[in-house]
């Protein structure tokens, strides 16, 4: 190797990786890679990058590339992997360690437009249909009466109690009717809101209309039980541009187990210019997104007064399904309209009959529109084998896995997951051995990370985690001390790094730690500096990950010189 590299570089090139080397044993430098290695052209971009990092003292390549998910699997062209293959290669010819990505959760979107019945999926229970007048279609019945006022035309009732300033009525902007809530340079929050009554375990949809004139500022919609605003059944951010007409939004929700939620909407620490929103709707929906997997989310079609007469799928009604669940690949949306359920002439169900239907349902979560793959189904289960095996034949010696489990939405919900009777702490952990075992045994050698925010109860992994049914405290426990965590709570840093670290009596396994830094911030160089600062006097940090998310590479030299000047003095 160092005749190679003397060889291509000259003496630069050997005094870089002296550099390299001595800089390794004193603190790990990795970046996060993007590529989408399917031909030669994307491997030789990939091996420019790899060129930039080394030369700046990089010592590590964390690969994000979407081989590493589709590899082994019918939907990947086998002639791919040997490019994914080619670029670790490269890096590692030059002293560079590597890490690929497995076991995606999370952010599953990538597998499951192709696999969308593994997704983790809401039960929804006695949502009620009846039969229409021609005896071929079920038409569902909406119990919701909608919220009071909803169009504002009904004067300040309703929705005006937070008396926030630069809130109100205007009459003379209006989507529909002759009013609207407004929202002018609210110099704070300024917020409607109104409470409302719901069936439990029942699907909803939320529509609501928005205009801006001259607006800056961020506006927000959260629903959430009024036990616990921490309870959230449904948030997103209201996208708003500077200068925009009206226009609308719409989402499914699952009421969980709440019987009265709050909705409010409106701007969070100010704004300038005026917002208008109208037209705020809810109803009862249900089949958006419904999945089918007969183990992990059962449907059954019966009678709501005598629960024990049950339909028959085939007989009674025809083969009930989402065209966007069967549509590959998926394209992931917040709402969409529900498929119809029709009737076979075969049917018992008559005109005006009144039916029940419990099903499953995923959850495209908003913002992210992503959805989150079920931890408990047999065919993850074995897809996860078969892409570990893959992985295994492309893998440098040596080389390293990162197990995706992060911001992990949805969880504990289908019908196996529910049937474990475990709280979602044990549920994750319990899949956490099971992937440690499966990548231990065809990679015995392979160094193991993880992400940090759902074992951190300073970031995720706590009660009330977005739609998480059950609680993630106390998850960590399921690391055992030799998979290195690689921490990104930058917003609480020091204290999630001496979480892991093993100095705090509630959590005394001790993991070695790589802060995965900078976070597209524009600055690497303060990045650097700040966390180097935050991991002071903690054992067991041992280096530092450019991370980026929107393959901003600016900033990789400041990061690593930055990182290499505070390093030397921490």
């Amino acid at each position: 190797m160092l005749s190679r590299i003397c060889g291509s570089h000259g003496f630069l090139g050997f005094v870089l990786l002296l550099f390299s080397s001595a800089f390794l044993q004193a603190q790990q430098l990795w970046y996060w890679h993007h590529s989408l290695l399917k031909n030669p052209q994307a491997v030789q971009s990939s091996k420019a990058l790899i060129d930039q990092a080394f030369s700046y003292g990089y010592t590590g390549v964390a690969f994000w590339d979407v081989s590493s998910e589709y590899i082994g699997t019918p939907n990947w062209d086998p002639s791919f992997p040997q490019y994914l293959q080619q670029a670790m290669n490269y890096a590692v010819s030059k002293g560079m360690k590597v890490i690929g990505t497995v076991a995606p959760f999370g952010y599953s979107n990538d597998i499951l437009m192709y696999n969308p019945s593994w997704a983790e999926a809401q039960r929804v229970v006695g949502t009620q249909f009846q039969v229409n007048s021609t005896g071929m279609q079920l038409q569902l019945i909406n119990s919701f009466p909608d919220l009071f006022n909803s169009g504002f035309e009904s004067g300040n009732m309703g929705w005006f109690d937070l008396n926030d300033p630069g809130v109100g009525r205007d009459t003379t902007v209006a989507h529909t009717g002759i009013s609207s809530a407004v929202i002018r340079n609210a110099p704070a929050n300024g917020r409607i809101r109104q409470l409302f009554n719901v069936k439990p375990w029942r699907q909803y949809h939320l529509r609501l209309w928005y205009k801006s004139s001259s607006f800056q500022g961020y506006a927000q919609f959260a629903i959430f039980d009024p036990s616990n605003d921490s309870i959230t059944r449904l948030t997103d951010q209201i996208r708003v541009g500077r200068t925009q007409d009206w226009t609308a939004v719409d989402y499914a929700f699952n009421s969980q187990g709440s019987t009265q939620l709050w909705i409010y909407l409106g701007v969070y620490g100010g704004n300038s210019g005026t917002l208008w929103l109208d037209d705020i709707q809810i109803d009862e929906t249900a089949l958006v997104y419904v999945t089918r997997d007969a183990s992990r989310t059962p449907l059954q079609v019966y009678d709501p007064n005598n629960s024990s007469t049950v339909y028959q799928e085939g007989t009674d009604y025809n083969s009930i399904s989402d065209p966007r669940m069967t549509s590959i690949p998926v394209l992931f949306d917040t709402y969409h309209t529900p498929p119809t359920v029709t009737l076979p002439r075969t049917t018992r169900l008559k005109a005006g009959q009144t039916v029940a239907i419990d099903f499953r349902a995923a959850f495209a979560v908003p913002g992210q529109k992503s959805m989150n793959m079920c931890v408990s189904s047999t065919n993850v289960s074995n897809y996860l084998d078969q892409n570990a095996q893959a992985v295994a034949n492309v893998m440098p010696g040596g080389g390293g896995l990162l197990l995706e489990y992060d911001e992990i939405r949805q969880f504990n919900s289908c019908a196996l997951c529910r049937a474990k009777n475990m709280s979602a702490a044990q549920l994750l952990g319990w899949h956490v051995g099971q992937s440690l075992q499966r990548y231990n045994s065809v990679m015995p050698n392979s160094p193991l990370y993880v992400w940090s925010d759902m074992f951190d109860p300073y970031h995720n992994g706590h009660d009330h985690y977005f739609y998480v049914e059950g609680d993630f405290s106390g998850d960590s426990a399921a690391l055992p001390a030799n998979v290195t965590v690689m921490n990104w709570n930058l917003g609480n840093l020091s204290q999630s790094l001496a979480w892991f670290s093993g100095t705090n009596p509630n959590q005394p396994i001790a993991h070695q730690q790589i802060i995965a830094g900078y976070y597209d911030s524009g600055n690497g160089t303060a990045s650097a500096q700040a966390e180097v600062a935050a991991a002071k006097g903690i054992p067991g940090v041992v280096g530092l990950m450019y991370t980026t998310w929107n393959d901003d590479y600016s900033q990789l030299k400041n990061f690593a010189r930055a990182a290499r000047a505070a390093w030397t003095k921490k």
